[in-house]
């Protein structure tokens, strides 16, 4: 049974490994900012960049969040890794081949894995 069947959802799961040396927070902006052109998003707060570095025993990386009128988008990095997720809910069709297109290029992916929802 789905809830609300006349609004539009969808949800993508990408995960993998980057081959880049490191994420930084202009890559984190990069990410972001691309994913919202990529999509042709509409911005609706400016990009959020945060690192549990200086807090967290368990997680060292950095993330971030993008705002979007049509819902938004987070990104979470894992130093010690090398792992990243991107977590896009949207309420707009999306195509999801040019997600992994653009991920899979700007991060230099070494292993991916996704799913769409």
């Amino acid at each position: 049974m789905t809830i609300c069947p006349d609004i539009q959802r969808q949800r993508l799961i990408i995960e993998g490994i980057y081959g880049l040396l490191d994420i930084s927070e202009e890559t984190v902006r990069e990410v972001l900012g691309g994913l919202t052109e990529c999509l042709a998003m509409t911005p609706i707060a400016d990009t959020l960049v945060f690192s549990p570095d200086s807090i967290s025993r368990l997680h060292h990386g950095m993330g971030g969040f993008q705002a979007w009128a049509e819902s938004g988008c987070s990104f979470y990095t894992w130093r010690e890794r090398k792992l990243f997720t991107l977590d896009i809910y949207t309420c707009k069709e999306i195509e999801v081949n040019d997600c992994i297109v653009f991920i899979h290029n700007l991060l230099q992916i070494e292993k991916l894995s996704w799913r769409a929802v």
